[in-house]
């Protein structure tokens, strides 16, 4: 581990970001669909 910022850094950061992060983000919206559909939907006004 240098001080230095080189290219494949840049470009594992750019895979990162690019490819897992939108990933991970649509394997939590799932998560929160099916919840919301397994307890019954939104409760109503309180």
């Amino acid at each position: 581990g240098g001080s230095e910022i080189g290219g494949n850094t840049l470009l594992r950061w750019y895979v990162l970001h690019v490819l897992m992060l939108p990933f991970v983000i649509v394997i939590f919206m799932a998560l929160h669909f099916w919840r919301v559909r397994k307890d019954g939907g939104i409760s109503g006004p309180l």
